[in-house]
């Protein structure tokens, strides 16, 4: 038996990388073997971001709306906290927290709305959230800010029973994270970000 486990050891150190990487559970493309370089994560292309926000705007538009004027106090105050929490990390610029904050709002709406699948679905798509999100306030940590006054606008039109501007500024929220995530610098200029804003 003892001089089994070294013969073991020696084979798998001898097996390939990419034998290794193909052993791991899936992880949904995210991880890429390159023989030089190791295990990493691929760009995100820009059909991906287009499909992400696509399938976003179906659920968390119909959340928010299912949600508008249906909330407990006790509700609205777990919402208002990460909002609260937000603006602090915007404020110092505190990119790293801002972004578990801003996972935690969106999957925070799908859970109160009680639909599994929906939560399940955002839940899958966590990392990319994460990815995209580091990629908008990375090199535009101001932007934060902006971000969390969206937060803020969607929350409040919940809490005042209005469906069409909660509706709305879920919309342009998302819209606006597609338009800077496709082009963070704004160098097709302002007028294509709006007309993608717009076109949310």
């Amino acid at each position: 038996m003892r001089d089994k486990v070294p013969r073991i050891k020696l084979l798998i150190d001898q097996a390939p990388a990419e034998r290794l990487v193909a052993g791991l559970p899936d992880s949904g493309g995210l991880l890429t073997a390159l023989m030089n370089s190791g295990p990493r994560l691929p760009e995100i292309t820009a059909r991906e971001i287009l499909d992400f926000y696509e399938m976003r705007m179906v659920i968390e538009v119909h959340v928010v709306a299912s949600l508008t004027g249906k909330l407990s106090d006790d509700q609205l105050k777990q919402l208002y906290a990460i909002l609260d929490e937000q603006d602090i990390c915007a404020e110092i610029r505190n990119t790293n927290r801002y972004h578990q904050l801003d996972l935690d709002f969106h999957t925070t709406l799908a859970e109160l709305h009680g639909n599994s699948e929906m939560v399940r679905t955002l839940q899958q798509m966590r990392d990319k959230m994460y990815r995209l999100s580091r990629r908008l306030h990375r090199i535009h940590p101001e932007r934060l800010s902006l971000n969390a006054q969206q937060h803020r606008a969607i929350v409040d039109a919940i809490r005042e029973g209005e469906i069409d501007k909660s509706r709305r500024s879920m919309q342009a929220h998302l819209a606006w994270g597609r338009a800077f995530t496709l082009d963070p610098n704004g160098r097709m200029g302002g007028d294509w970000q709006r007309l993608t804003v717009a076109a949310g």
